[in-house]
């Protein structure tokens, strides 16, 4: 089989089930906008193509693809019944039933879902990323060892869910305050981490073995944001065109860096992509504070791929067209299961 002639794109629509105190709407309806984008890129050529939603029903979502039995799915999904922690369960589903797919395997996107773990083989690996603990409770918080300021996260959540303003703490009783609010509301142990009040570039890197490809760097322009407000790409940053975050986190890519900083991003972004396992494509985040040490934030081996996201931004800077990134991803999909041979 040279080339995908049936096509199955699978998406969320569940990702809202299930969360009782969080509002991830926005994010949820931005993940079928995606889907749509997709759509739209791969169609024509003769191909066949077909749409599969995840919504709360698995039972239903794998007989629809035995029936669809494509040559390759394109896979969005991000978690399933609105849980975040499920997104290696989707990847599972097809391991089991023989589909293949685009992206990244179920222990790659279980192991960097869960960001201790991913900082743990990081760190083992002499990767540079910024002192962090993962806490289950607020008793020992006194002595936590990191210097503020800090920045608490959910331990096992993307999209930006959990993460605003407020994340950000310069002691301990706001320390105490915000891990209690990850324990209560994201029902879920918090990881805190030093934060670097610094420059954050996003690096995407594409293909599996020896043949990687890192596109142009993108860089978050914090500079229009009120002096108060701290520096970091939270849930409203990404999701809520009307807030303050939002229209002043601006991506600039290719990034204004110099030869040798793109060089020491690149390679380190290629490192954490192959200790990961990523396959095909993967979005690394970095931060760059006063010591001028690049420091690995996460690696996001399902990155959101819609026409105007971060891996998107830095194919076009490399001369792609969207659908022509699309077609890409298919193709090292395609290449690592030897359908291109």
């Amino acid at each position: 089989m040279a080339t995908a002639e049936k096509i199955t794109i699978t998406y969320n629509d569940d990702l809202d089930i299930g969360r009782r105190d969080i509002d991830c709407s926005i994010s949820c309806e931005g993940v079928i906008d995606t889907a749509m984008s997709v759509k739209k890129a791969i169609e024509g050529g003769g191909i066949t193509l077909v749409l599969v939603p995840l919504e709360d029903n698995p039972y239903a979502f794998i007989d629809t693809l035995r029936r669809s039995a494509p040559d390759i799915i394109f896979n969005l999904c991000e978690g399933a019944l609105g849980l975040s922690s499920m997104e290696m369960n989707v990847a599972s589903f097809y391991e089991l039933f023989g589909f293949r797919y685009t992206g990244s395997g179920p222990l790659t996107l279980g192991l960097c879902l869960n960001k201790g773990l991913a900082k743990n083989i990081l760190c083992a690996n002499s990767v540079p990323t910024p002192a962090y603990t993962v806490v289950k409770g607020t008793g020992l918080l006194a002595d936590i060892g990191i210097n503020f300021p800090l920045i608490v996260k959910p331990l096992q959540e993307d999209a930006g869910i959990g993460v605003d303003s407020s994340a950000v703490v310069h002691d301990t009783e706001s320390l105490k305050k915000r891990v209690q609010y990850i324990l209560d509301v994201c029902k879920q142990p918090a990881l805190v981490e030093e934060y670097i009040n610094g420059r954050e570039f996003n690096v995407s890197v594409m293909g599996n073995g020896d043949d990687l490809r890192v596109l142009p760097v993108s860089e978050i322009d914090f500079s229009g944001l009120p002096e108060d407000m701290p520096r970091l790409v939270g849930y409203e940053a990404k999701w809520v065109a009307a807030s303050i975050s939002y229209k002043n986190t601006v991506p600039v890519c290719p990034a204004k860096v110099s030869e040798d900083l793109k060089e020491r991003l690149s390679s380190i972004a290629v490192k954490a992509y192959r200790l990961m396992g990523c396959r095909d494509y993967a979005r690394v985040d970095i931060r760059m504070g006063k010591d001028n040490v690049p420091k690995v934030l996460e690696v996001n081996p399902n990155p959101d791929i819609s026409p105007d996201a971060g891996i998107a931004r830095s194919a076009f800077a490399a001369g792609m067209t969207y659908s022509t990134l699309i077609h890409e991803i298919i193709k090292c999909a395609m290449s690592r299961y030897g359908c291109n041979e």
